[in-house]
Formats: C-alpha cells, sequence, structure tokens
C-alpha cells in the first residue's frame, strides 16, 4: 500500500513537472511541501535550492522580483488559516506578467495548507494591448465585458459609457491620418490618466471607439467623472477645424448607470443608443442611456480554484480531512 502511494505522489509531481504553470504547495506549519520544476524556472529559483529554504525564504525570493514586493508577502499574510479562494495578476521588474492564484485545503488537524498556482501571462496580456494608445483592445474588451456589466452588486454604482472622438474622419481627411494616429494617443493618454480607481478600465474598441468604465458612490459621482474626462479632452485644445462650432477635438459620450449586474448585449445596444442621441444633439456631451428595457440578470460568480487542490490531497503530497 504504500509503494503504491509513493508512485501515485511520483506521478502526480511528474504531471505537475510537464505543466507550464508553476505550483507551491505550503503546509499549515509554513514549510514547503512541494514546488515544481516549471515554479523554480518561473521565479529563477536554484534546483534544490529549496532543500534549504523556508517557506518564509522562498516567498522572499519572489518578493524581490516584483515591482510591488508587498504583492506577495502581503497576500500569504492575509491567507494563512483561510478558507478563501484567491485570483489575480502580479508584474515582475523583467516585465512580465502572472496570473496568481490559489486555494486552500484542510490538512489532520487544525488549520489549512494552500496550494499556489503562478502562469506566466505575459503574451497574452500584450496581445490585448492596443499598441497606438496603450490601453486595452477590442480582444481584451470582449473577454472583460461580459464581467464588468454581470457581476454581482458591492454597492456602488457601475458606470459604463461608449466614448467616440467627433467627426474624426474629417479630422483624417484635414490632417493625414499620422496626425489622426497622434490624435488617438493624446486622448488615450487623458483616458488613462483619469482611471485613478482600480475598479476603472478603459478599452478601444475600433478607430476611435472607446468603452469605459468606473464605479462611484451614486449617479452624480458618474456623470461627474465622464463630464470631467469630456472637458479635459477638449481642454487638450488640438486643433481640429472641421469639427464646428468648438474648432478642437472633442468627444460624445453615451453613458449608463446601475447597481445590479444586467444583460451586457442590451446594455450596449442601450449605451450606443444614448452615444448616437449625443451626436445628433451636437456632440461633444454626455447622454444618459435609457435603461428600462434592460432586465437586471443573476450575477455571474467567479469559479473558485479547487480542482488542483483535490488532485494534491489524493495524490498524498497533503493530508487532507473532510470540510467541517
Amino acid at each position: 500500500m504504500q509503494a503504491r502511494s509513493e508512485l501515485t505522489v511520483s506521478l502526480f509531481q511528474r504531471t505537475l513537472d510537464c505543466m507550464a504553470d508553476g505550483v507551491l504547495l505550503t503546509g499549515r506549519a509554513r514549510d514547503i511541501v512541494y514546488a515544481s520544476r516549471p515554479f523554480l524556472r518561473l521565479w529563477n529559483i536554484p534546483d534544490g535550492a529549496l532543500s534549504t529554504l523556508r517557506e518564509e525564504d522562498v516567498f522572499h525570493l519572489m518578493a524581490g522580483q516584483l515591482v510591488d514586493p508587498g504583492t506577495i508577502r502581503n497576500e500569504a499574510e492575509r491567507l494563512y488559516g483561510s478558507a478563501e479562494h484567491s485570483d489575480d495578476e502580479i508584474m515582475l521588474k523583467d516585465g512580465r506578467v502572472f496570473a496568481r492564484r490559489s486555494a486552500p485545503f484542510e490538512e489532520e488537524g487544525d488549520g489549512f495548507a494552500r496550494i499556489w498556482i503562478f502562469s506566466d501571462i505575459t503574451d497574452a496580456i500584450q496581445a490585448q494591448i492596443d499598441l497606438l494608445t496603450g490601453l486595452p483592445n477590442r480582444r481584451a474588451y470582449s473577454i472583460r465585458y461580459p464581467a464588468l456589466v454581470s457581476a454581482p452588486s458591492d454597492g456602488r454604482v457601475t458606470a459604463l459609457a461608449i466614448m467616440d472622438i467627433d467627426n474624426f474622419k474629417a479630422y483624417n481627411d484635414a490632417y493625414g491620418h499620422a496626425a489622426g494616429d497622434v490624435v488617438l494617443q493624446r486622448v488615450g493618454r487623458v483616458i488613462a490618466s483619469h482611471l485613478r480607481d482600480p475598479a476603472a478600465s478603459a478599452f478601444r474598441i475600433g478607430g476611435e471607439e472607446f468603452v469605459i468604465a468606473c464605479k462611484a458612490r451614486n449617479d452624480a459621482g458618474a456623470i461627474a467623472f465622464f463630464e470631467k474626462l469630456r472637458k479635459s479632452i477638449a481642454a487638450k485644445a488640438i486643433p481640429h477645424m472641421r469639427n464646428n462650432p468648438e474648432g478642437v477635438v472633442t468627444a460624445s459620450f453615451g453613458l449608463a448607470m446601475f447597481l445590479e449586474p444586467r444583460d451586457p448585449g442590451l446594455l450596449f445596444e442601450a449605451v450606443d443608443h444614448a452615444l448616437y442621441h449625443s451626436k445628433s444633439l451636437g456632440r461633444n456631451s454626455v447622454t444618459i442611456a435609457d435603461l428600462s428595457r434592460v432586465p437586471i440578470i443573476t450575477p455571474v460568480e467567479a469559479e473558485p480554484l479547487s480542482t488542483l487542490a483535490s488532485l494534491a490531497s489524493a495524490a498524498g503530497l497533503v493530508n487532507q480531512t473532510a470540510p467541517k
């Protein structure tokens, strides 16, 4: 029976070593139970080094490679003894971006062991960036937009706008496409400068059109956010002789505000209609979308990471008891 158990552990470890993701298992006593070879490679830790390192030493080595070292230490401390799952992204000094996921599992006795999984998503992230503006592109939008509008309510107002640079085709005709690219870059920087809240995001979804989302305490706060953005773009005073009467580059907005999750497709249609209304009223304005025909939907919850934790227990890498 013992030989069979050892074989199971060996096969499981070899399977993890063949994965691209790096896996780290830590015990409730803050000891290193197991680290896969991909984990060592991702974090530039020499083979064999773990035999002389404690868990805090490993996290110290990892922290030294991060743009924000606290994202490792603080999260590890916060999650110790917790039954909470986690899922986020961390940035390394060398430009790489890792997805970081973790899940707890009970060991025999009191306390939780934890599995950490690190995935290098640098290429995937770069593929979702618009090279001209530096903002997330349409691909990123198509992935993230449904979750933005269908996530459970956190008590704050979700505000989502479609923004369009006014008379942009006429600008390209008058000044040339190279000058139009410069306008897109400058407007992209203005948008990015307004995304100070981690909950705010923006995407260039095509041509001169952008989708921007933020959170606010109330509708007035959401409207103020987009009015400030609209005025900031106009204040750049980029000459545009075919955008009358302003004579400078401006932008129009369709804006939706809601507390409960909404149907993504119908919401976009409502906001797009509001944008059209802004254009028809003379541009350089923010129009509130009518959401009376956009149904509230059941919120979409993120799936917890539990499969690998269960497999690790089944393989015998940790001793797991039934959940209490």
